[in-house]
């Protein structure tokens, strides 16, 4: 019976940053196949040290690229809502979108943005709200029902609560 441990995998996933490896490789063969000059293996050596290092210390290496993944995820998803800011979408939409689940999904967005995704997402509800009002001659229930409210009430209690007076009272401001 053999006392060898278990070999590592390095198995394809989210985090597997194999990807980021293929092009480790592929800038050290290009660095030596422009040139043998010792600046050009000095630099292929380096990377190939780091390519190296990576399957070393393969679970800090993949920890570090994962946070980066996470931050590309959270500026996916925030771009995905102000590109459907006049639908309706539920936190199983937004996470659907994402590829996390809803509870992942929450605790990285609030993490990152300091709010949870469907309060994040009526904040750019809102938002538009304030620039339509500004910018259009439209009813402020045509508005409510554009942005995907169906409840004019609702659509004016939010946007009291977001900024502190109703759609009439913002609307009634001088403009500048």
């Amino acid at each position: 019976m053999s006392s060898d441990p278990a070999p590592r995998t390095i198995a394809p996933g989210h985090d597997s940053r194999i990807a980021d490896r293929i092009n480790i490789f592929e800038e050290i063969y290009s660095t030596l196949d422009d040139s043998f000059a010792i600046e050009n293996i000095r630099y292929a050596v380096a990377l190939f040290h780091h390519f190296l290092e990576s399957m070393r210390y393969l679970n800090l290496y993949r920890k570090v690229g994962n946070q980066k993944h996470d931050s590309d995820v959270i500026e996916s998803t925030i771009h995905y809502m102000a590109e459907n800011v006049e639908r309706r979408l539920t936190l199983t939409d937004i996470a659907d979108y994402s590829g996390f689940s809803s509870s992942y999904l929450s605790s990285m967005f609030k993490k990152r943005t300091g709010y949870s995704p469907l309060t994040y997402f009526n904040l750019l509800k809102i938002r538009k709200a304030c620039e339509l009002i500004n910018t259009t001659d439209m009813k402020l229930t045509q508005i409510s029902f554009k942005l995907g409210f169906d409840d004019q009430f609702y659509f004016s209690r939010l946007f009291s609560k977001i900024m502190g007076m109703s759609p009439r009272a913002y609307r009634a401001l001088p403009k500048s």
